[in-house]
């Protein structure tokens, strides 16, 4: 008689959920190296453009000029603000999932443990059946041999 766990079906639900959930946390880890990159890009876009201020002022430039980039500065020193405060945001959500795929895993492990531990009992029946059988033919041959 082969081993069958009763809860298998509850074990491979576990399963599922647990990989859905890493799938989710994956997609929210991505989302915030997203927004890690756009928060880059702006940094990078403000280097640059104080740059060209610098090399602009350099050489000379208009007041309407100057007020340009200053205008252009404080955009983008806005727009880092809106992604910072959705960063947090969104590394609150990572740290939210991450619980729900870690209560996800150890569920799954709790499931997978019961099964290992009657896969253990069922197989330490099957060796102390095996080992009554061959008792049993032991003694009947033994029984045997002595009657002849």
């Amino acid at each position: 008689m082969a081993f069958r766990f009763p809860l298998e079906a509850i074990l491979h639900f576990r399963q599922s959920i647990e990989h859905q959930q890493e799938l989710r946390l994956r997609a929210a880890n991505q989302q915030v190296a997203r927004g890690q990159h756009v928060i880059e890009t702006i940094d990078a876009r403000r280097q640059a453009l104080r740059g060209e201020q610098a090399r602009a002022l350099g050489v000379g430039m208009t007041a309407a000029e100057l007020r340009f980039g200053l205008q252009c500065e404080a955009e983008l020193l806005r727009l880092r603000g809106e992604f910072e405060l959705q960063l947090v945001r969104l590394q609150q959500l990572r740290e939210q999932q991450r619980e729900i795929f870690q209560q996800a895993r150890r569920n799954r492990e709790t499931m997978e443990a019961v099964r290992d531990e009657q896969l253990r009992l069922y197989q330490q029946e099957a060796a102390r059946r095996e080992q009554r059988d061959l008792d049993d033919l032991f003694l009947l041959r033994r029984e045997y041999l002595r009657r002849s």
